[in-house]
This record gives structure tokens, C-alpha cells and sequence, in this order.
């Protein structure tokens, strides 16, 4: 055996007894080595395991690259991955326990009646009695797809053999599918599931571009987006093993479209019908050989129609568990859950999903801007893959865009981009090559925004000190200053990865791009379910709903508030228009001697009032017309009679111009 052989050897054996150690100290909670992986501190163990993990990792990248090291890696990056998700503690969560509870139920009761699965997995709590609405069939309601516990259940079998070993043992561990190793073997498996899609990635890629770039494009997408979340903190969700299988359905399209036998055909469809057994909106992917089909119509008729009948059965033969589930839990053999989530479709929110704060794929996954310009720039040289991708894209982002929680619930980043991962891999690679020859050609252009970022750190700097925040010549914290300085860069531009969705939406509202972090998200009516909006004024949370006169956010008791100048300026925004209520508690600035204070209302140029403020809280209220308003940000000026400075009353030295107190501004349609 050569020398590398052997290498290769001992360092995949070593690998693979790391990572079963580390797997059955997730599930089992004790190893084959005496290391403490679960203790919070760094102790000497847990430093100790790390090393080994990383040499591992080390040996596969430095030592064996005379033959495709795969196995080696796969298992360096299952060993560091079941590391960080010991430190993280991942555990069953989430969405995760409804995907468990078809998993538990199929291993135990071979059904899928839901309810008593529900149960023993604490969701028959007051917040999770929808799902017990009985169906037509009497079975518990699920909205979730029954692909993940199918993917599981190895898994799942194994924490059952560890489960019982630990109950023979005299543990109190129960065996009913419940208990902690049977959750943490499926923690596992979404890191299992997420890798082989990394690798599945990786040879779609491979098939397109060169090695050295398509690593680099994988490590990239994986690190830089929302799917490293779902490896190592919240393994249990769909998402793993949704881009894996979608990954595996590019491959192998990519890999035999032209030469695609009918067995081919048919194969692709079985792979095609699990990848929509993950999540439903795969389907989507079916358009790349769809396209292939229409190519081979104009050629040969009947090779495509065979083609295109087996791509379907095998499509089927795949998606057959979840209609064997609608049927038993719904009655019919295509379902839509009552308690899924809504879709409107011909008003999707595009500009959100991709731009928000709340989740937006670009805002949260940088990563995808560079793959969305590469995929573009490959149209030139694969125009039917390029185009197809982009397509897909823009589908998932319409339907995506659609679904009535559309920044995907208490999730990180834009979760359900998932299926575009091996894309945005692709597209990252073409940037990669797009960016090294740039450089190339003009190597002054790197070094000069690298001298930019510098300048910029100087000019920020001196906005932070110029604005009173420290005295010079005294030490400071480089975390403080640098958490201001992001913060004034963020006033002067905004986020950048909204860019441009942030300057479109300032040059049409009139504000700062800054303000399109939280008010567009944040805006009024976008919730059928919320038919109302609220200012808190004394909130430092809401004070990007502020324009001018302000004063400091107070306390009163309970309240909360800001005293107003003479005008003061809220900016309200709105999803649409509508004809609404418009409610303003306030109180005047009193004093011994003050004449009546009112308040006069404008709203973007409509005047309300002007109606009596008296000095003590008061709920002002009247109705408004659709027409005053605009979808978008409105401004409510509130204009008062008078204002007096304390200083001039003999209030002490307080100096600020005094109008009222403003608790909140409300609306809420009539």
C-alpha cells in the first residue's frame, strides 16, 4: 500500500470513529472517548475534541489530493458540524415536531392519526388546538409534508436501538418514540441530509464549471446563506433535506440530458416526485425537463411523449406517501390543510421576500446577489440552463412572495429559497471566475476599494466623535465605536444588500433610505387579520415612525410618551388605502395661567380639526376619507395653538418648546 494510501487510511478511520462518537454523544449522551463535548465552558476535553476534529479536516484538504478524497471530507465536515450543533444544542424544534409527529405515528401506530402523536409531543397546549379539529375522517389536522419522517426514519430506527439499550440498562428512558435519542438521532440526520446536498451540489455544479471555482461556490452558498443555519441550529426543519433532494434532481438531470434513456426518464420522475415530498413547491424544478421535453417533441414525437409518460409515473410513483396521508387524514388523494397557510396569489410580495429586513433573501443572504449575477452572465454561455434557473427563480419568488407569512415565521433568513441553493452555487462559481479576471485586468480596482473601506472607517469614525459619543484623547471600547460607526453608515446609506429596493422606496416616499428597514415591513393593513395600526410614540422601538418635532421619549406611570414642539411630524405607512379611523391620545402642557390648547390634524395636505387638547390624557378621535391617504408612507402632522419653554414659567431650567404629550397615534379602517 503507498504511502498516501495509507494516509488516506488512517485518517478516514479516524474520522469515521470521531464522527460515531460524536453522534452517539448527541443521541446517547456519552461516547466511546472519555471528552466532555456538552459542558458551556471551554474546558481542556472540549478543546481537545475540536483539535481532533479540525487535523481531521486538515489531513482530508492537505494530504490526499491525488484521488478525490470525498468519503474524508464528508466525514471532516459531519464531525465539525455534530460539534458545533453539540455547542449550539440542537434538538427537535419548531416546525420539526410536526414532521416527528407523522414519523412517531407510522413507527408506532401505522397510521397517520396525528392526535396522540400531538400529545406526547406537548402540542396539545391552548396555542396548538387547531390541530385537533377533526377531519372529515376524524384524523388530526397536518399541514406539514410527510417526507422528512420518511427521510428520518433510519435515523429514527437507530435511536430506538440506543433508546432500548438505555431503558435494558436501568435508565429511565422511555421507548415509545419520544424520548431524547430518538429526537437527537433526526437532529443527525438534517446535518446527514444537508451535507450529501452539499455534495449533490457540488456535482451539479461540476458539470458546468471547474473544480477550484465549484468548491469555492459550494463552501460559499453553504456558509454565507440561511442553510447553515438549518444544518447546525434547527437540523429538524425540512430544509436540509429539501435542498438535498432538489440537488439531487438537478444532477441528475444535468448529468443525462442528452442522452436520457426511458428508464432515465422514469428514474428522474421517482427522484422528481420525492423531491416534492420534502416541500410541495419543488415541483417547480420539474420545468428544466419539461423544456428538454418540448426540445425533443420537434425531433422525435414519440421519444419525447414516452419520455414524458414515464417522467410522470415515476413523479407519481414518488409523491404516492403524501397522497396515501391527504386520503387518510383529508379523504381525498390532493389536499389542502384548512389550517396551512394562505396564498394570494395575484398579490405576492416581491419586494419583501427579497429586500426586507423581515427575512429578505438578498437583505439576510448576501451570498444570492453575486449567484443571480452570475446566472445572468452564464445566459451567454448556457442560455437554456441559465434561463431555466432564472425562471425557477423568479417562480419561487412568486411563490414564495404569495404565502400569507412570506418572511416564513420565526425562521432565519428566507428559509424557504431552499431549492435554490445548488442555483445560487452555480451562480456564485460564475462570479468567482467574473471577479478574478476583473481583478486581473485592473488590479488597481482591488487595492483601491480596500483603501476605500479604510477612508470610510475614517470618515465614520470622525462622525461618531464629531457627534459627542466620546472625548478624544480618552481610551474607548473599538466594539462601542464600531457599533456606532455601523450605525451612522447605516443612516447615511442604509443597508446595503437592500440596495436598490431601499433607494427606490426613499425617492417615492420622501424619506430615508434607512427608514425602508422597518417601514416597509413594518407598514399598516398588510395583515388581513390586524385591520389597524399603532404609533407608540414614547417607544424608543418606534421612533423611525418619527420625522420632526420630537422630544426624548418619558415616562408617566404606565405611559409612555414624547412631548411635541409646536408641529410635530409621524410618519405613517400604509399596505393600501382605505378609509379609516384616526385615534390621538394627548394631553396639553399645563400650567397656571395657559389658554386652551388645540390641535389641528393634516394628513399629507387634509386638515382635521381643530378639536380642544385638555391637560390631562384624552383619546382625540375622527374619521378620515380613502382619498386623504396614499399606499405607501403618509404624513400626519399634528400643528398645536401654542407652545411655552418651562424656563419661561418658572419651570426650572428646562429649555424645550412645549406643546402636548403624545402617547400614540392610532388608525383602524371604519
Amino acid at each position: 500500500m503507498a504511502a498516501a494510501d495509507r494516509v488516506r487510511a488512517v485518517a478516514l478511520a479516524a474520522s469515521a470513529l470521531g464522527v460515531f462518537d460524536l453522534a452517539l454523544r448527541l443521541v446517547a449522551r456519552r461516547g466511546l472517548l472519555r471528552l466532555t463535548f456538552f459542558d458551556n465552558d471551554p474546558s481542556p476535553n472540549t478543546v481537545l475534541a475540536g483539535v481532533l476534529v479540525c487535523a481531521t479536516a486538515g489531513i482530508a484538504a492537505t494530504r490526499l489530493s491525488r484521488r478525490s478524497p470525498i468519503a474524508l471530507v464528508l466525514a471532516a465536515a459531519m464531525g465539525t458540524g455534530l460539534f458545533a450543533q453539540a455547542k449550539l444544542g440542537a434538538r427537535l424544534q419548531s416546525d420539526g415536531f410536526y414532521y416527528y409527529a407523522y414519523l412517531r405515528s407510522l413507527a408506532f401506530d401505522r397510521d397517520v392519526d396525528l392526535a396522540n402523536d400531538y400529545r406526547l409531543l406537548g402540542l396539545d397546549d391552548a396555542q396548538h388546538q387547531y390541530l385537533f379539529q377533526p377531519t372529515v375522517t376524524g384524523h388530526a389536522q397536518s399541514a406539514w409534508s410527510i417526507g422528512p419522517a420518511i427521510a428520518w426514519s433510519p435515523f429514527f430506527a437507530a435511536g430506538h436501538v440506543v433508546a432500548r439499550h438505555l431503558a435494558r440498562r436501568g435508565e429511565a428512558i422511555s421507548t415509545n418514540g419520544t424520548a431524547y435519542p430518538y429526537r437527537q438521532a433526526v437532529v443527525v440526520s438534517g446535518l446527514f441530509y444537508g451535507l450529501l446536498g452539499l455534495w449533490f451540489t457540488y456535482r451539479f455544479v461540476r458539470l458546468f464549471r471547474p473544480a477550484a471555482e465549484t468548491i469555492v461556490a459550494v463552501v460559499l452558498t453553504a456558509a454565507g446563506s440561511f442553510m447553515l443555519w438549518y444544518l447546525l441550529r434547527e437540523p429538524t426543519m425540512s430544509h436540509p433535506l429539501s435542498m438535498a433532494a432538489v440537488a439531487g434532481f438537478l444532477w441528475c438531470w444535468a448529468d443525462g440530458r442528452d442522452h436520457r434513456t426511458t428508464a432515465g426518464w422514469l428514474a428522474l420522475g421517482l427522484i422528481g416526485g420525492v423531491m416534492a415530498l420534502m416541500r410541495w413547491q419543488n415541483v417547480l424544478m420539474f420545468a428544466l425537463p419539461g423544456v428538454d421535453l418540448l426540445r425533443t417533441m420537434r425531433i422525435d414525437a414519440r421519444q419525447a411523449t414516452v419520455g414524458g409518460i414515464m417522467l410522470a409515473l415515476g413523479a407519481l410513483a414518488g409523491f404516492v406517501p403524501q397522497m396515501l396521508a391527504w386520503h387518510a387524514i383529508y379523504g381525498h388523494w390532493f389536499a389542502q390543510s384548512p389550517v396551512g397557510p394562505r396564498l394570494y396569489w395575484f398579490h405576492p410580495q416581491i419586494v419583501d421576500v427579497l429586500w426586507s429586513s423581515r427575512n429578505g433573501l438578498f437583505a439576510w443572504s448576501p451570498v444570492f446577489v453575486p449567484a443571480v449575477v452570475g446566472l445572468a452572465a452564464l445566459t451567454r454561455r448556457e442560455p437554456l440552463l441559465a434561463w431555466s434557473a432564472l425562471a425557477i427563480f423568479a417562480a419561487m419568488t412568486w411563490v414564495n412572495g404569495a404565502v400569507d407569512d412570506w418572511w416564513g415565521g420565526a425562521g432565519f433568513g428566507m428559509r424557504r429559497f431552499d431549492s435554490l441553493v445548488p442555483f445560487a452555487a452555480l451562480g456564485t462559481s460564475v462570479s468567482i471566475s467574473l471577479a478574478a479576471r476583473a481583478a486581473e485586468r485592473r488590479p488597481q480596482l482591488v487595492v483601491g476599494g480596500a483603501l476605500a473601506a479604510l477612508a470610510l472607517w475614517n470618515v465614520s469614525l470622525m462622525g461618531v466623535v464629531a457627534g459627542g459619543s466620546y472625548r478624544l484623547g480618552e481610551p474607548v471600547s473599538f466594539g462601542d465605536v464600531g457599533a456606532r460607526q455601523a450605525s451612522l453608515l447605516h443612516h447615511w446609506f442604509g443597508h446595503v444588500f437592500s440596495y436598490p429596493a431601499n433607494l427606490v422606496y426613499a425617492v417615492g416616499n420622501r424619506v430615508a433610505p434607512w427608514r425602508f428597514d422597518l417601514l416597509r415591513p413594518g407598514r399598516f393593513l398588510g395583515d388581513a387579520r390586524r385591520p389597524y395600526g399603532r404609533i407608540d410614540i414614547g417607544s424608543p422601538e418606534d421612533a423611525v415612525y418619527l420625522g420632526d418635532g420630537w422630544y426624548a421619549p418619558e415616562e408617566e406611570g404606565p405611559v409612555t410618551f414624547r412631548w411635541a414642539a409646536p408641529s410635530a411630524e409621524a410618519l405613517l405607512p400604509l399596505d393600501h388605502t382605505a378609509p379609516l379611523t384616526v385615534q390621538l391620545r394627548v394631553r396639553a402642557f399645563g400650567y397656571a395661567g395657559a389658554t386652551e390648547q388645540t390641535v389641528m390634524t393634516t394628513i399629507n395636505g387634509h386638515a382635521y380639526g381643530p378639536v380642544p387638547v385638555g391637560n390631562d390624557w384624552q383619546t382625540v378621535e375622527f374619521a378620515t376619507a380613502q382619498e386623504d391617504w396614499r399606499s405607501g408612507v403618509n404624513r400626519v402632522r399634528l400643528d398645536f395653538a401654542w407652545a411655552r419653554r418651562p424656563v419661561d414659567i418658572g419651570g426650572g431650567g428646562d429649555v424645550r418648546n412645549l406643546a402636548a404629550a403624545i402617547d400614540y397615534v392610532r388608525v383602524a379602517l371604519r
